[in-house]
């Protein structure tokens, strides 16, 4: 009798805790199905601010379909372009943004870069990384990133250590240089996409 009942508080404490399993997962659904919708708004708002500091002037931000820029791109390219949205005010379309996300020291370094039609660059905006505090991180400083404001798009763009004398030089943040050549390639490469869109 006592293995049994052994047995049997097995079974029920077994039952009990699938229960609770099945209620937790029950609310953890419900409570996401709730919040999924106004999550998502607040990501897009946030995504948009982003994109009106790349491209001040910008009102909507129109995706591109993928089939019209994807075939595009070559090597690196296809790994690099996450996204290109026409940058638009009152329907018409004032240029685009193009999301990057070149590999820096920590990890990808999510980069939206604005360029108008006729090929200059309005800014850029550092949305995500994982680089290192005080080095790799300086390259969201609003200074820094004001480097690349009115490059051009018939511009190689080139990195270097010293101050720049040349208008397509970008000057490397001190002791991240890593960091620099990322941020530096990932608009370089949005500059070439840029090139091919809007022949």
């Amino acid at each position: 009798m006592p293995k049994n009942n052994g047995i049997r508080d097995i079974i029920v404490t077994g039952l009990i805790l699938l229960l609770i399993a099945g209620v937790a997962g029950a609310a953890l659904g419900f409570v996401n199905a709730i919040t999924k919708g106004p999550i998502a708004e607040q990501n897009k708002i946030a995504e948009d601010q982003a994109k009106m500091t790349a491209f001040p002037g910008a009102k909507e931000f129109t995706p591109m379909d993928t089939s019209e820029w994807e075939s595009l791109l070559s090597g690196d390219e296809k790994e690099i372009v996450k996204s290109v949205d026409m940058a638009k005010d009152s329907g018409n379309v004032l240029g685009y943004v193009i999301k990057v996300a070149p590999q820096g020291y920590g990890g990808p370094v999510e980069t939206i870069v604005g360029i108008t039609k006729d090929g200059k660059l309005t800014g850029i905006n550092i949305v995500n990384h994982s680089e290192t505090p005080g080095l790799g991180a300086k390259a969201q400083d609003p200074k820094w990133q004001a480097q690349f404001k009115g490059k051009t798009a018939d511009m190689q763009l080139k990195l270097v250590k010293v101050p720049p004398s040349s208008a397509n030089e970008i000057e490397a943040l001190t002791g991240a240089t890593i960091t620099s050549t990322a941020v530096t390639n990932g608009v370089q490469t949005a500059i070439d996409v840029f090139n091919r869109i809007n022949k």
